[in-house]
């Protein structure tokens, strides 16, 4: 099973989709729009994060919801590596920009909703 984490993480596209995960759960139109890239091609690497245990997903009414698995979450260290690895990305960077931006605009988040995509934005 380890060998399926390191090859998933050997993709920069699978990297970019999890530094966007760590921030908050995404469905793969949201993933698409922020990383520009087209929606099938992020759903294969999704499954393939899926496959490596990195990556559940939960539907939510019409939609898929993306997130980092709870496994993953609770191996020690393994999150503040992937950050600080991720945070010196510039493409990272870059998609986290681009997710805020959409995050900000008019009519994303419907009316009385208080909390954003990405934390720390409101």
């Amino acid at each position: 099973m380890l060998h399926r984490v390191f090859k998933a993480l050997a993709d920069p596209t699978r990297l970019r989709i999890l530094n966007l995960l760590m921030e908050a759960p995404f469905c793969v139109c949201e993933l698409g729009q922020a990383l520009q890239l087209p929606q099938p091609l992020i759903s294969r690497h999704l499954a393939y994060l899926k496959n490596a245990g990195l990556v559940q997903d939960h539907r939510q009414g019409m939609r898929v919801q993306y997130s980092i698995s709870l496994d993953c979450r609770n191996r020690a260290g393994f999150d503040p590596f992937l950050r600080n690895a991720l945070s010196s990305d510039l493409a990272c960077r870059e998609d986290l920009r681009r997710c805020r931006q959409i995050d900000d605009e008019p009519g994303r988040r419907s009316k009385g909703e208080a909390t954003s995509v990405v934390p720390g934005i409101h």
